[in-house]
């Protein structure tokens, strides 16, 4: 996002290639070298959304390289795309790769990268782009497509791929026309091609239309992505979390018939597209407010990024605490009608059952441990359990012992009986601990252990080094895979960050372990925030087990996932742990 790109962001990334490049580019000029080989990346053209920053170092490496050409130097720049298993690369899953497939930009095989390298060299050009392209592909494709490829797939030709406004006025004509069963059937069908074709899948009967969408292999850009092709399919418009949310093909196809009811389910052929309903329901929004004043209208959502951009995170925070404190609270966990259920991600019989809390942020879920979970290899038995209040309509907890006591009734409920670890990633791990010494003094139920991944310890002092302005522009990075957070999401989130440093904390009995990353919170930095006393969360207590992952706060759960199961898995089958536990 624009908003949230800071000088220190923008030097951290650009130097750390544009200065290097400059400097070798210096003292080399008078060696009559023979090469002088620059690798870019397709990041600078045609793959960087969001991250300026990236897009613009590299784009200074290919200007380099034409100048040095001017001046008669030796120069080539290659601006590579992505490559498979290798570079940033080997930390993409399948359904990662599959979805730049889709995009029609696969990734390189290593083969294939380095003859391209020969034949840049040889092209005698100055920036070469060795950037593989499915044009069939990128026909298919409904979003914006980059401006460098738009030749390459004119929108004449893409129309006929993509719902026209005909297809939405039909499809809504004949959910008018029929009964609530077909109506169900229509759009289940609808839900399940598009789910099947962004998981990869030739047909839709490889999914199981009651099956969880975590289980079935979502993410949260590829739930973002199914999302938005049900709105431009259906012309209603989605919440940002709408698929989550319903859990399952089957129940995402009764919320879009409730949605359509509650359209009016006006058939004519000047049906809303995606856009129009967007610019609709914005209007509505935009109400008198905005004619009276002629600005536009300030949400909850747009105070608290302001906040946040201008290093104001405190402020913003007490906002959305105070519009925390106007929503229905519980004080016990007797007054809640239904706990929050966890979600089964994969089952096995291998090892104790891997209970995984979100992190209470308005990017938490049960969601973001899906990436996680797929380097499991489905060895062991996963569930995620969701934080009371984060969708609209739930009741927040009012106290610390109200939050950990709902907390603790959810872990035994999804336990049932069986060895169970806590896992939190975060502040989720906050949950994670507190919970464990709940459950440890007042219930009797130890787990079998509890891990915790990059856990700031914000107790007795301890979090005065978090950089909270950092950890909420990170969390507005990723709101282009989330969509723009409601006023739900953020205030519970500002309920539990007020709520997370007030838990009860005992020091547990259970084996812990402290999974800690090398890297700053800023991508692609190894040095840390000048501000912090060295930029990294520190175990609790002594006798936590210490593992470390080359990665950043961020990258720790998504890019570099694989490393973290990995080391977790040793951990669990650690002879350490089996004696312990047992």
């Amino acid at each position: 996002m624009i908003g949230s790109m800071d000088a220190g962001r923008l030097d951290r990334v650009l130097g750390a290639k544009a200065d290097g490049a400059w400097y070798l580019h210096e003292v080399t000029r008078s060696c009559g070298l023979e090469f002088f080989v620059l690798f870019s990346s397709a990041g600078g053209s045609v793959l960087a959304a969001g991250q300026a920053n990236y897009a613009a170092a590299n784009v200074f490496l290919d200007a380099l390289a034409v100048q040095r050409r001017f001046e008669g130097l030796p120069a080539t720049s290659l601006a590579y795309g992505l490559w498979s298993g290798a570079g940033m690369g080997q930390w993409l899953g399948e359904a990662d790769l599959e979805r730049m497939k889709r995009q029609g930009l696969p990734a390189l095989d290593p083969a294939q990268g380095l003859a391209l390298f020969d034949a840049g060299l040889a092209s005698g050009r100055a920036a070469v782009l060795p950037l593989p392209i499915d044009v069939a592909a990128l026909r298919t494709r409904t979003d914006t497509i980059p401006a460098l490829l738009r030749d390459l797939a004119p929108t004449t030709t893409r129309r006929r791929t993509s719902v026209t406004r005909t297809d939405t006025a039909s499809l809504r004509h004949r959910i008018a026309q029929a009964g609530e069963a077909e109506q169900e059937a229509v759009l289940g069908s609808l839900v399940m091609e598009r789910a099947a074709a962004l998981l990869g899948h030739s047909s839709a009967d490889a999914l199981d239309p009651e099956r969880d969408f975590l289980e079935s292999g979502f993410d949260s850009l590829s739930a973002m992505e199914l999302r938005n092709a049900l709105m431009k399919d259906t012309g209603l418009r989605l919440p940002p979390m709408v698929v989550f949310d319903s859990k399952s093909p089957a129940q995402l196809a009764r919320v879009l018939r409730t949605e359509f009811l509650a359209s009016g389910l006006q058939a004519d052929d000047g049906s809303a597209t995606e856009q129009d309903a967007v610019e609709a329901v914005d209007d509505v929004r935009a109400g008198t407010a905005a004619h009276s004043t002629g600005r536009a209208p300030e949400t909850l959502r747009d105070l608290f990024h302001s906040a946040v951009v201008a290093g104001q995170a405190d402020k913003g925070f007490a906002l959305l605490q105070a519009a925390a404190g106007i929503r229905p609270g519980f004080a016990s966990a007797d007054e809640i009608d239904q706990l929050p259920s966890a979600v089964r991600l994969t089952d096995s019989s291998d090892g104790p059952h891997l209970i995984c809390l979100s992190t209470p942020m308005a990017t938490g879920g049960v969601h973001q441990h899906a990436r996680l979970v797929s380097h499991f290899g489905g060895r062991r038995k996963i569930s995620a359990l969701p934080v009371p209040g984060f969708v609209a309509g739930e009741s927040l907890p009012t106290s610390s012992d109200a939050a950990v006591q709902a907390l603790a009734r959810s872990v035994l409920q999804a336990a049932d009986g069986e060895p169970f670890v806590l896992l939190g990633y975060s502040s989720g791990g906050t949950l994670a601990y507190a919970t464990a010494g709940y459950l440890e003094k007042e219930c009797g139920a130890s787990p079998a252990g509890v891990i915790l991944l990059d856990t700031f310890k914000v107790h007795d002092g301890g979090g005065d080094g978090v950089p909270m302005d950092d950890l909420a522009l990170g969390m507005f990075d990723k709101e282009s895979a989330f969509g723009q957070f409601d006023s739900s999401r953020l205030s519970a989130m500002g309920r539990w960050v007020e709520l997370v440093p007030q838990l009860p904390l005992t020091a547990v009995e259970s084996p812990v372990l402290f999974v800690q990353c090398t890297q700053s919170f800023v991508p692609d930095g190894d040095d840390p925030s000048p501000e912090m006393a060295d930029g990294r969360a520190e175990p609790w207590e002594a006798t936590h087990t210490l593992r470390t992952v080359r990665a950043n706060h961020f990258t720790l759960v998504e890019d570099r996932a694989e490393e973290t199961a990995q080391v977790i898995d040793e951990w669990l089958d650690s002879e350490t742990f089996q004696a312990t536990a047992d």
